[in-house]
């Protein structure tokens, strides 16, 4: 499989403009590197807002002794920010000093040999806040989907959104789940279409719930057993909203038994991973515990189903102007979302000075 040429494409100007689809983490590196290059760039998402997995959700509840509903949090995607990079923890650090992160190291409950989740960080006010401070002034397209690409006659890329040609681009990045971007490649890179479509991605099925308080000493837990994977009390997190006499609740699902109920009315997966939340109190809560809010929101492309088919952790064709990044080529994980993001940067950077095609 060719994953990478060396050609860059000669119809590229100086000045060149860069479309990234796709504004998570990965997106958001890239499109930093690109910036700092001079190159323009504009990042494009069919959401309304920008983070991907580094999601936080606000849901009106109506709550016991109040006269209108609440809006409460749910940090419902990736838990926590960890840096083990050197580029992430510099900007990690930056984002500290800024006030956009602050530390978390949570007391979680855990089986011998002891928890996976270590300290991180929280973005405020909200998960996406990280990416939106990545981003900074990065030109925006959101709740734009992108339903194909074209290409010109001069080589340029055309982004086609609602059946308009929504921009015209020199290179383009698609930073988005493998399966997306298999289909948007289909026609222009057919190794790599072919690649990303057979590209097993694990579902996360994720529960948002607020109860009663209950008697619960840890900030998180990691079940060993049991449909849940990770449970965490949302208003324990730094900088978010206490609830006297409640508590907030998110608990993520294991790929395995999300996998075996990705079909299932959302109503009987949310009643399902309640009762196993429910095995995480004592028993006497169990039975005297009102539930004031629970829904739940299904991840599809939640995590790689297996390794890197390549050691590297972006794909970049010079000679078609077209670049794949994503936390699944890189480890799967928040670290390797920036990884893969602000390698691709790099190399496009790198290529597009060596041919004398950045803007002076």
């Amino acid at each position: 499989m060719n994953l990478v040429s060396n050609d860059v494409r000669s119809a590229v100007e100086p000045g060149a403009s860069v479309a990234i689809i796709g504004a998570g983490l990965a997106g958001a590196a890239c499109a930093r590197g690109l910036l700092a290059a001079g190159v323009q760039v504009t990042v494009f998402d069919k959401s309304r807002g920008v983070g991907g997995r580094l999601a936080t959700r606000r849901t009106l509840v109506n709550l016991p002794g109040q006269a209108a509903p609440v809006e409460v949090g749910f940090d419902h995607g990736a838990p926590q920010i960890v840096a083990r990079s050197p580029r992430l923890r510099a900007v990690a650090a930056r984002a500290e000093q800024a006030g956009v992160l602050l530390p978390w190291a949570p007391r979680v409950h855990a089986p011998w040999p002891g928890p996976s989740h270590g300290p991180g960080h929280i973005a405020v006010p909200g998960m996406p806040g990280f990416v939106r401070h990545v981003l900074g002034e990065t030109p925006l397209q959101l709740g734009q989907a992108v339903q194909r690409l074209q290409r010109g006659r001069d080589g340029r890329w055309q982004v086609i959104v609602d059946g308009r040609v929504a921009g015209v681009y020199d290179q383009v990045v698609l930073a988005m789940p493998p399966a997306q971007a298999a289909a948007l490649l289909a026609g222009h890179h057919e190794d790599w279409s072919d690649a990303l479509a057979g590209w097993p991605m694990c579902p996360v099925w994720t529960l948002m719930a607020v109860t009663d308080e209950v008697d619960w000493p840890w900030d998180a837990a990691e079940p060993s057993t049991g449909a849940l994977t990770w449970i965490t009390r949302n208003d324990r997190r730094p900088g978010r909203t206490r609830l006297p006499g409640l508590a907030v609740w998110v608990a993520h699902a294991h790929a395995a038994w999300s996998q075996g109920h990705l079909d299932d009315d959302p109503a009987d997966v949310a009643e399902a991973l309640a009762e196993a939340l429910t095995h995480a109190w004592s028993r006497e809560e169990r039975k005297g515990v009102r539930w004031h809010h629970r829904a739940v929101h299904r991840w599809r492309y939640a995590a790689s189903g297996r390794p890197a088919m390549d050691a590297r952790p972006c794909w970049w064709d010079a000679g078609r102007g077209l670049g794949v990044c994503g936390d699944y080529l890189a480890g799967g994980d928040v670290d390797g979302a920036w990884r893969s993001g602000d390698e691709l940067g790099d190399r496009m950077a790198v290529d597009l000075e060596a041919a004398g095609l950045l803007a002076a």
